[in-house]
């Protein structure tokens, strides 16, 4: 076949694509618009996933070959759902309802995603449309590529001066590859399955051989890991679940092989028994220590219930594909889909459950207010917002091959590297990354972002350590990196070292500072 042959029949296979099914291609024109526009529409980003997703998810086996009554029917309430998730984040002010929002794009995309592949003929179809899944994204790239080289080379041999992200030329680089890749995504047909050399080589010969010493070796490992966590070298989040999707993928592959079914159902059975040492091991590492879990996704503040039950879950599911023996069937999707819903289902969802707020939940513009806040900010025609920062020397610099020197003879605590971040200015109240509490002393940003207030409570006493004031006097010199003048507060109670500050007009302040609180007169005549 010749190449204007070949071009000739992807044309038509578009063609055949656009005509029967019009609302992908609608979806790919709108995908590529949120590209080219994105900076003049607010959260485009999350219309860019929204839009290719609604590609993948129409161009589900059953979708496609729906009546046009139908069709027109899973348009119209895709569009209406769509439109109310991104009027409700677009519009919200509270930040737990924006965390839903989110939830809700993980939950719509990855589901999407999820079927696409068939139940009928799982087996053959996974492979074939995991192949073509990976061809579009090469497409994706190799557009992306070429149209970046070229402008870099044009802009190398004239001397253009062009800043890649900052121009149109990027708009249109991100539309072209999007376009493309969706297109050819989109015209997805199925065909003979035919194994290359190198596919039988690799899942046929090579990756059976090793994949049951590895699964071995990683059952001996979380063992360990559940017996004897602090002897155990640590496998860091998400190191585990990378590898068990690794080695179902792989299994997918092996098991178009008849003659290695027994190495894929004892393979199951090592996954199996992996999920259950994990639970085994995220349950005493919890019990050992408060910290964040090294192992799992889980959050030390909150019951690991959310990662048991995707364990749990993953278990029954390798067992009863061994037991049964029929090893990875279409059950897969079903499983897949059911841990996406635990992950990310507003509300009761592990992001959800996490990550929700208790208090001041309530953000000061919503994401429209904010999106036309900093167009306004940007414009040539409003002033630039005032930027001030400076890094601070220590007291006593010590020698290169030391970190930090402190005496602690007159000092009842050393509080290190107190970070206060205030992100919005004037701030309708002080969050918890903006305060800091030791004993009876409170650090507090100010709602102005301009001054640290140092409240002590035995006595009632404030301190208003002014940083913004020296950030504005040594403003002309703001190129400069650091000062060699250090930056303290001394008074009969502390003694303040600022490290890092920094003031974004009507955005944004942080303070970096180390705290020396002194010892009473009491204490010290005991020593």
């Amino acid at each position: 076949m010749t190449f204007k042959e070949r071009i000739n029949e992807i044309m038509q296979s578009i063609r055949i694509a656009a005509i029967s099914s019009p609302s992908i291609f609608f979806f790919v024109l709108a995908a590529g618009i949120s590209q080219l526009f994105y900076k003049y529409i607010p959260n485009a980003i999350h219309l860019n996933f929204l839009f290719s997703f609604s590609v993948v998810l129409l161009c589900n086996d059953k979708i496609r070959a729906a009546a046009v009554r139908t069709k027109v029917i899973i348009f119209s309430g895709q569009t209406a759902a769509l439109t109310a998730m991104y009027l409700t984040g677009l519009l919200t002010l509270n930040k737990n309802v924006e965390l839903a929002y989110v939830s809700l794009i993980y939950l719509y995309c990855i589901c999407a995603f999820i079927f696409f592949f068939p139940a009928e003929d799982f087996l053959k179809e996974f492979k074939l449309r995991f192949i073509h899944v990976l061809v579009s994204l090469l497409f994706f790239g190799a557009v992306y590529c070429t149209l970046f080289i070229t402008v870099s080379l044009i802009n190398a041999i004239f001397y253009l001066n062009i800043v890649f992200t900052e121009s149109i030329i990027f708009r249109i680089t991100n539309t072209a590859a999007t376009v493309t890749a969706l297109t050819v995504f989109a015209v997805y047909h199925s065909k003979p399955l035919v194994h290359s050399k190198f596919f039988t080589l690799m899942f046929q010969k090579l990756l059976p051989i090793l994949l049951l010493p590895l699964g071995i070796l990683g059952l001996v490992y979380l063992a360990k890991y559940a017996l004897l966590p602090r002897l155990t070298e640590v496998m860091y989040f998400p190191l585990y679940y990378l590898v068990l999707g690794t080695i179902v993928l792989c299994l997918l592959m092996i098991q178009h092989f008849t003659d290695r079914q027994n190495i894929v159902r004892l393979m199951l059975g090592i996954l199996g028994t992996a999920s259950l040492l994990f639970i085994a091991a995220l349950l005493h590492e919890r019990t050992i220590t408060a910290r964040s879990y090294r192992i799992g996704f889980s959050v030390s503040d909150k019951l690991p219930l959310h990662e048991i039950a995707i364990n749990g879950l993953l278990a029954l599911y390798f067992f009863a594909a061994v037991f049964s023996r029929k090893n990875i069937t279409a059950k897969l999707r079903t499983v897949t889909a059911i841990i996406t819903i635990i992950l990310f289902f507003p509300v009761i969802g592990f992001y959800n459950y996490a990550y929700f707020e208790r208090e001041n939940i309530t953000r000061p513009r919503n994401d429209l207010a904010e999106f036309i806040h900093e167009r306004n900010r940007n414009s040539d025609s409003v002033p630039r917002p005032e930027y001030l920062y400076r890094y601070y020397p220590l007291e006593n610099q010590p020698p290169e091959n030391i970190d930090r020197i402190i005496e602690t003879t007159e000092y009842e605590a050393v509080l290190v590297k107190v970070d206060l971040n205030l992100d919005a200015i004037p701030g309708p109240f002080i969050p918890r990354n903006a305060r800091c509490r030791y004993r009876s002393f409170l650090f507090s940003m100010t709602p102005d972002g301009k001054s640290v207030k140092i409240s002590d409570e035995t006595d009632g006493q404030i301190v208003m350590l002014d940083f913004y004031t020296r950030l504005k006097t040594e403003s002309a010199e703001s190129e400069k990196i650091s000062d060699e003048t250090p930056f303290i507060y001394e008074d009969q109670k502390m003694k303040i070292i600022i490290q890092y500050a920094s003031y974004y007009e009507n955005r944004s302040a942080r303070v970096t500072f180390d705290a020396y609180i002194k010892k009473t007169p009491a204490k010290l005549s005991l020593h």
